[in-house]
């Protein structure tokens, strides 16, 4: 289902598909077992908890919803009606990054991640005016990177600096250009810079500094052959977008909710790891407002108790 008729001339070239303009007639069809939402981030939560209502599976892409409250439901319904609920967090899917999260233990205690991710090219106007602003559109996937690498334990203290170097980004109240620091009670010291543009590609990099060691995951490129001339070193271009460079977790992701959905596992992402992520994004964007450090774990019960 999409509103934009030329999207489905685009799609019939690849597959076999009924269009409709309306969900309605897919969530009354017995026939149809699940719904992938893909949908402009403010359709997700109506989509995703009509399609549990109705007995469907869900795959959506992020945000299951825009409060606590919301998110809880979604959960909720899946649990009472044993539907399998993905999130697409495709970073979880990428070989790099579980690699490094498999070899975490060879480094001791982690004492500092760094995270480097910068965007390209820079998305349109009219989906950032209604993506939730840059730390639940794009940060989030860093977020829950730091729980899929260390678990659900929660931050200590969140600070956010940002500034909109577009004068476009900067009209519609959001940034383009971030680094947040949070902390941990056990002395973790996590940095995330985020841009919305990078002229030389997609940059998605993480470090890792342990008690032990270091671990790090670089960017993919096309091949690893370097060139050395009187010119300089040359060598392949990192991939320009998100779509190229985790065109692999993509399908691994949907395999693996098929999979889920027959093994009936409902989650690929807990709950609390859903909220948590959503609450750091909350707090980023709150720090970066107020120009002051969030106490975390204060902002996190007064988020969960109203």
């Amino acid at each position: 289902m999409d509103p934009d008729p030329d999207k489905f001339e685009a799609a019939s070239q690849i597959a076999d598909f009924t269009p409709l303009d309306s969900i309605e007639t897919a969530l009354g069809d017995h026939t149809v077992d699940v719904v992938l939402v893909a949908s402009p981030t403010q359709f997700h939560y109506d989509y995703i908890h009509r399609s549990l209502n109705a007995g469907k599976h869900v795959f959506a892409e992020k945000p299951l919803g825009e409060s606590v409250e919301q998110i809880q439901h979604c959960f909720k319904l899946a649990s009472e009606n044993n539907l399998t609920l993905h999130l697409g967090f495709q970073r979880r899917y990428d070989k790099n990054f579980a690699s490094l999260k498999d070899q975490l233990s060879s480094i001791g205690q982690a004492r500092i991640l760094k995270a480097s991710s910068r965007d390209n090219p820079r998305p349109s106007l009219s989906y950032l005016s209604i993506s939730g602003n840059i730390f639940h559109d794009m940060l989030i996937h860093d977020f829950d990177m730091l729980l899929f690498l260390f678990g659900t334990k929660i931050p200590k203290s969140v600070y956010a600096v940002g500034q909109a170097y577009d004068n476009e980004i900067k009209a519609i109240g959001d940034y383009d250009t971030v680094l947040v620091m949070i902390q941990y009670e056990d002395g973790l010291i996590c940095s995330i810079d985020t841009s919305r543009t990078s002229p030389y590609g997609y940059d998605q990099r993480i470090e890792v500094f342990g008690e032990q060691g270091m671990l790090t995951a670089e960017n993919e490129i096309e091949n690893s052959t370097k060139l050395f001339n009187d010119q300089g070193i040359h060598q392949s271009k990192v991939k320009h977008s998100f779509p190229q460079r985790y065109k692999d977790c993509y399908l691994q992701e949907i395999s693996h909710f098929f999979q889920n959905i027959s093994e009936r596992k409902l989650f690929n992402v807990s709950e609390q790891e859903c909220l948590l992520a959503h609450l750091i994004a909350d707090a980023a964007y709150e720090s970066s407002v107020k120009r002051v450090s969030v106490d975390f774990v204060q902002f996190f019960n007064k988020s969960m108790s109203t």
